[in-house]
């Protein structure tokens, strides 16, 4: 698939402003806490663990009558359950899979996990331990309960239930049972059970985060879009080193121009974004049309805003991506991303309309800094089938591109996109894109994000 990629011949003039940085350690940080939560780490020391607190290799993780949330460097989200012991016995990732590492043990209680980067790329580079049974992925979300025996139950993908009896492959929905170390795996119909917390009856606000059930549900706006996974709280919340992309209508119905800011200064309310500035730009929500984001990226469109420093006047329709970028796609060298699209803002044109549904994919070959890109997107009736190649930059995570055929755009047709990968290992992709035709009624211009859902090396 992936072997017939040519680079795309672009230039992309914004790549140099956006330089590779390094990956940061240690494993994980704490999402949230509830209860005293404590960590044990390799040479006996132990010390309570509170949002904002980072884990490493040879810590055991206790969550007393607690619950935690951590959020691994690769992507993946670990929920513990109360009475759960669960040591990182060795984790290393750097986004190449022949090095990185995801090997755990769960010594009591219970967890679920959406598993990240770490054993897409090679399965054996992740292992989570019992003492009864080891469990294996391929690429998923799963929940564990373990006392004397375990249950496992598998919410998407598939993991591999291995122990002395043999191992049992346990699929998007199914349940299996491991009675002790030598008896062998089974399915069985009921699911694994890992009751929600009580209210809380303390005064103070709990956090949705702290609801288990919600770990990888979402929340879907009126855009389309994911709005935040509702299992781990907080999100994107206002501080620096922001990309923020957007582009606008101006105050006259046309196609007014682009936002290109790096390492800007981004300000949240609640999901939405209603302030970004870097140097002398400093753009401005007037009025917020919609917002969503998922805790990696935000995305969103302005239906009005104004740049203090622009000279630019009102600015119409403002589809914005928001997110921190990927600081280590230099590690996926030699690898293929597959991306869904995940969210999108309605499309607008130049001349008033508001479009309607929006689905996509994309693929991104790492090694030859290329990508496709397959679009639909609905206006007036009309769905515009979009397709299209690109370019990555090379030591950054900037992307853009030009759609090179669409269906029912009649003669006379152009179109582009750009954006920036999010999130460990390229999670996201956040795109802008427009174009215009003899059909469009104007130029069509929209947001889209795409969520990374395998990554592999490309077939010989």
């Amino acid at each position: 698939m992936a072997k017939s990629f040519r680079p795309a011949r672009i230039a992309l003039a914004v790549a140099s402003a956006f330089p590779l940085c390094a990956l940061a350690n240690p494993a994980a940080r704490v999402e949230f806490t509830a209860g005293e939560v404590r960590a044990t780490a390799s040479d006996g020391s132990s010390r309570v663990l509170a949002r904002g607190a980072q884990v490493g290799s040879g810590d055991t993780i206790d969550t007393g009558s607690g619950r935690a949330q951590m959020r691994f460097t690769d992507g993946a989200l670990v929920s513990l359950q109360p009475q759960t012991q669960f040591r990182i016995d060795q984790y290393a990732f750097a986004g190449k899979p022949a090095e990185d590492r995801g090997f755990f043990s769960l010594i009591k209680g219970g967890l679920r996990t959406i598993t990240g980067l770490v054993g897409k790329g090679n399965r054996d580079a992740y292992k989570l331990t019992t003492s009864v049974a080891t469990i294996g992925i391929r690429g998923t979300e799963y929940s564990v309960a373990y006392g004397n025996s375990i249950n496992v139950t598998t919410g998407d993908g598939a993991v591999d239930v291995c122990n002395g009896g043999g191992c049992l492959t346990v699929t998007d929905g199914q349940s299996a049972y491991v009675a002790d170390q030598n008896t062998p795996p089974v399915i069985i119909e009921v699911k694994t059970d890992l009751p929600p917390p009580p209210p809380s009856n303390s005064g103070q606000l709990t956090p949705p985060a702290i609801d288990d059930t919600f770990l990888v549900s979402e929340n879907r706006g009126e855009g389309g879009g994911l709005d935040v996974l509702n299992g781990f709280a907080g999100g994107l919340t206002t501080g620096d080193g922001f990309y923020v992309f957007g582009q606008y209508t101006d105050q006259y119905g046309g196609y007014g121009g682009q936002v290109l800011l790096s390492a800007a200064s981004a300000e949240f309310s609640g999901s939405t974004l209603v302030r970004a500035t870097q140097g002398g730009s400093d753009y401005t929500a007037v009025s917020v049309a919609e917002s969503h984001q998922d805790g990696i990226i935000g995305w969103g469109r302005w239906a009005s805003a104004q740049c203090l420093v622009c000279n630019t006047g009102s600015l119409t329709d403002v589809h914005y991506i928001v997110g921190r970028p990927s600081t280590d796609l230099a590690g996926l060298t030699g690898m293929v991303g597959n991306y869904s699209l995940s969210g999108h803002t309605l499309p607008t044109t130049s001349s008033g309309i508001t479009g309607g549904a929006v689905t996509g994919m994309m693929i991104v070959d790492f090694s030859s800094y290329s990508m496709l890109v397959n679009m639909n997107v609905n206006v007036s009736t009309i769905t515009f089938g979009l397709q299209g190649g690109g370019s990555v930059s090379a030591g950054g995570a900037v992307f853009g591109g030009a759609f090179n055929s669409c269906n029912n755009c009649g003669a006379n047709w152009s179109g582009d996109f750009s954006g920036f990968f999010a999130g460990p290992g390229g999670a996201r992709a956040g795109m802008l894109y427009n174009f215009n035709s003899d059909t469009a009624k104007g130029t069509v211009s929209g947001a889209a994000v795409f969520t990374q859902t395998s990554l592999s090396q490309p077939s010989l």
